[in-house]
């Protein structure tokens, strides 16, 4: 009786790693399509959470976005506003998800994700934030945004019909 006991203990253990491992596979997130070949698009596959994820920076400060469509702003935390020479600013408050959180606003910053840029952007800073950037309504505007369950594309909307 104690060797099927310690059997199962066994047995237990090994697929509670082999479960790990397939969960951390597939937190990764995929690679972003259409940088580098002229068309002006990128996609954007679905990662494991559920959410669009990409790299870009502010003002040359490398930062991790996440595609947030109820965002105002493009948003990040004290160490990427730190990190991009961000200057103070103008004190804000947001009504967040989680309630209100002063912060800051700063004006006329260049915001890059992956190979999409705009300039001239208000980045909100808020210092709860941490290392994850809120990818906000103020670029999204700048593209056609078409999310489906499984991608989501950015692609360049004609000079006529920018905001």
């Amino acid at each position: 009786m104690k060797g099927h006991a310690i059997a199962a203990v066994v047995w237990i253990g090994l697929l509670g790693i082999g479960w790990y491992v397939v969960d951390r596979a597939s937190d990764t997130t995929p690679a972003v399509r259409g940088c580098g070949e002229g068309g002006g698009e990128i996609v954007l596959p679905v990662a494991g959470d559920g959410h669009f994820y990409l790299d870009g920076a502010v003002n040359g400060a490398t930062v991790r976005f996440v595609v947030d469509t109820g965002a105002s702003s493009v948003t990040i935390g004290t160490r990427v506003a730190r990190d991009a020479r961000l200057p103070e600013g103008m004190p804000a408050v947001f009504n967040t998800a989680n309630g209100r959180v002063e912060g800051r606003l700063v004006p006329r910053q260049r915001v890059r994700a992956a190979c999409l840029e705009a300039d001239d952007l208000t980045v909100a800073v808020s210092p709860g934030l941490g290392e994850i950037g809120l990818l906000g309504q103020n670029f999204l505007r700048r593209f056609e945004v078409v999310q489906t369950a499984r991608e989501l594309r950015l692609r360049l909307r004609p000079a006529s019909s920018n905001p």
